[in-house]
């Protein structure tokens, strides 16, 4: 969805590689749904915003990478706990739903042993 949002903003894919931290072939699998498609997120509106708010400061210039990777781990972490992955869990492993399995909702720790 980034890669999309920022292509459609006019930047080039070697200048969302540069401010993504990966590599110019890896945007054009993500723009052309060859990547990143598990979980259609389309129609999360909460997702959406979060997107825009890293599309905004990307194309503004205004985000460093580390905002911008802190700010993708804050939406990845989001979606788990959201339960936006269940489904995809629950196909990859049948036996999870089974066990009401609710990992990914639960508050990780941030503390490192």
């Amino acid at each position: 969805m980034i890669s999309r949002a920022l292509i459609e903003r006019k930047l080039t894919q070697a200048e969302i590689a540069e401010s993504l931290g990966i590599t110019q072939p890896a945007v054009s699998k993500y723009f052309w749904d060859k990547r990143g498609r598990a979980i259609d997120f389309d129609q999360r509106e909460d997702v959406k915003k979060m997107i825009e708010v890293i599309t905004d400061g990307i194309a503004s210039g205004k985000l460093t990478h580390v905002q911008v990777a802190n700010m993708i781990k804050e939406i990845c972490d989001y979606v788990m706990r959201s339960g936006y992955m269940c489904s995809l869990h629950y196909e990859v492993d049948p036996l999870a739903k089974s066990q009401n399995c609710r990992i990914c909702m639960e508050e990780q720790s941030s503390n490192h042993a």
